[in-house]
Formats: structure tokens, C-alpha cells, sequence
């Protein structure tokens, strides 16, 4: 997202100060570890993004007074008690200087909304009362049944299914705390769903804080899924229903999650995993394969193994009990 904001700006909207820099230099996005640039400003909030600060292109972080001394890499440093809130404070100014921008002029066709700046693919089907916000790329062939919305920025290929009442690009779950309230995290970012994709009716897909969230090629989503922000879902993957999937999540290529699993937030499964229905999974998952929940996630082997003794395990009681 591309915005012209001078750091003097950023320190009357914030609780940051400019500790080393020039407060007129001009920020143009809002970077993040993974994809930054001269102009950007990024959250440095532990010193294992510090350990890779002499890759990051951007000249701009915001800090801690802890980490300060060890972000010289920066040319400007902005330094705050709590950088999270400082971020926070920054994005909700952004949101701020965005009001306004979100006018849409009314399509007389099936009685569809569309937003400026939107590149519609050919053969693109719209049901009744959808609504497709300001700059949104959607490629040929793709169809949406009746109510569905996608918010700006987000870009879906070709031949995909859009089931209705799907909600595509919606602001994440972010809140950072304050005292006995809330302040939300404003998201920025966008979703990319490629080519060939299903979304079942009333899924949500949240929009990135400031990146991506991104669905595959391929991928299947059924009825009622939660994905959050900042999620990677590779290709050929299936997800079935009421599937919760936390934020900052990576799941590989070729997996399959079963129905009403619960997937923790930054976590990364690898490829050919399939996840059965009901499961937690709490922590990486690193080699292929089936994995149940029932317990602590283990292999599905295990599990079931695991499973029978614990139904045994009342009869084991009573004969050492004897």
C-alpha cells in the first residue's frame, strides 16, 4: 500500500519518538520483515529480526528502548515503550487519511456493487447484491453466487467459485492491549487467491496486516471456514468445514484439514499432511502424513494405538487395583 507520510507526521499520531534521524524523510509504505523497501517503515519488536535487519532494504523501524542500541543498521529509529501500540497508532492514522476512499458506483447488472480501479476478467459471473470494493483484479471465468463481498486490493484468477455469503479480505483479529481497553491493529494488506480455487458459502478470509494472504492454486475451502490473516495455504490443498486456521499460519501443498479443526496461529505444516476432523494442531508439523487430535496431536498411528489404551483403561484400574 503506497501512502506519503514525512516521520514528523508519524510522531504527533503515535506515542514514538525519533531517537536517531530525520524527522522529514518521507515513508511511502508499511514493510514488513519479509518484504520492505527504502522508503517503508517496519515493527522491530525482537532481536531475531534485529539478527536480519543488514538484509531488510528499508532505512525506517520503529523499536524499543531495549533493542535501540542494536538497530543502528537503521538510518531513522523511532523508539517507543510498547512498538506494538506504536504500530497500532500508525495504522489506525493510515485508516484515518484512507476515510472517503471506499465509494462505489452502483452496477444496474443482476444489481451488483463495484468499486474504481477494478480489473474484471472475461466471463465473470455476478450474483445479486455482491459487492466488489475498489481496486480488485479478478481473472476469466470466475463466478460469484449472490451476496458475497471482497473488499479492496484483492486479487483472484481464473475459473474460481465464490460461494455465496463468502466475505474475501475482511480485517484480521488484531488488537494490541491498553490500560482496560483495546486498540485495533488496522490491516493494510491484501488477499491473493489463485487460480482454479472453490470458497464454500459464508467463509471469511482476512485480509494480511500489511503483506499477503494467500490461497493456491487449487485449493478447496468448504462451508463456513475461518481463514486469518497473514495465512498461506498452498496449492491442491482441501479444508473442510467450520476449519478454523489462526493468523500468520503456513500450510504446504496437497494437504487435507478435516472438519471443525482448530489450527494455532504461526505454524508452518508441511506438504501432504492430512489433518482429521476435530483436531488441535498446536505446533509444526514437519514430516508428511496423518495426525489426530484427540490428545495432544501425535502421529495417527500413535493416536490410535494411544486410544484404545486409554479405553482399556478403566478394566487395567481395577485389576491392579485387585
Amino acid at each position: 500500500m503506497k501512502i506519503k507520510i514525512p516521520i514528523r507526521d508519524i510522531l504527533k499520531n503515535t506515542d514514538a519518538v525519533l531517537l536517531k534521524g530525520n524527522k522529514n524523510f518521507i515513508i511511502d509504505s508499511i514493510g514488513s520483515p519479509q518484504k520492505n523497501y527504502p522508503h517503508s517503515i517496519v515493527l522491530i519488536s525482537s532481536a531475531s529480526l534485529l539478527s536480519k535487519s543488514n538484509k531488510f532494504h528499508t532505512k525506517t523501524c520503529i523499536t524499543s528502548k531495549k533493542l535501540y542500541a542494536k538497530a543502528q543498521n537503521f538510518e531513522n529509529i523511532l523508539v517507543s515503550e510498547d512498538p506494538y501500540l506504536s504500530f497500532a497508532y500508525l495504522l489506525q492514522y493510515i485508516k484515518n487519511l484512507e476515510k472517503g476512499n471506499n465509494n462505489l458506483t452502483i452496477k444496474s447488472v443482476n444489481n451488483y456493487s463495484l468499486g474504481r480501479n477494478c480489473k474484471i476478467g472475461n466471463n465473470v459471473i455476478f450474483g445479486n447484491n455482491c459487492v466488489i470494493e475498489d481496486n480488485v483484479q479478478i481473472g476469466d471465468n470466475t463466478e460469484f453466487e449472490h451476496n458475497v463481498v471482497v473488499h479492496k486490493n484483492t486479487i483472484i484468477g481464473n475459473n474460481c467459485s465464490i460461494m455465496s455469503g463468502a466475505i474475501i479480505g475482511s480485517q484480521g483479529f488484531g488488537f494490541v492491549p491498553k490500560d482496560d481497553s483495546w486498540v485495533p491493529i488496522y490491516h493494510i494488506g491484501n488477499v491473493l487467491i489463485g487460480d482454479n480455487v472453490y470458497i464454500g458459502a459464508n467463509t471469511c478470509i482476512d485480509k494480511a496486516t500489511i503483506d499477503s494472504t494467500i490461497i493456491g492454486n487449487n485449493v478447496i475451502v468448504d462451508n463456513s471456514v475461518h481463514i486469518a490473516h497473514n495465512v498461506s495455504i498452498g496449492a491442491n490443498t482441501a479444508i473442510a468445514a467450520k476449519a478454523g486456521i489462526a493468523g500468520s499460519t503456513t500450510i504446504g501443498k496437497n494437504c487435507k484439514i478435516g472438519g471443525m479443526s482448530g489450527i494455532f496461529g504461526h505454524l508452518n505444516i508441511t506438504d501432504n499432511v492430512t489433518i482429521t476432523p476435530k483436531s488441535n494442531v498446536y505446533r509444526d508439523i514437519k514430516t508428511p502424513g496423518t495426525y489426530s487430535s484427540l490428545f495432544p496431536l501425535m502421529n495417527h498411528f500413535l493416536w490410535k494405538k494411544v486410544s484404545i489404551l486409554v479405553s482399556k483403561l478403566d478394566k487395567m484400574y481395577h485389576l491392579l487395583k485387585k
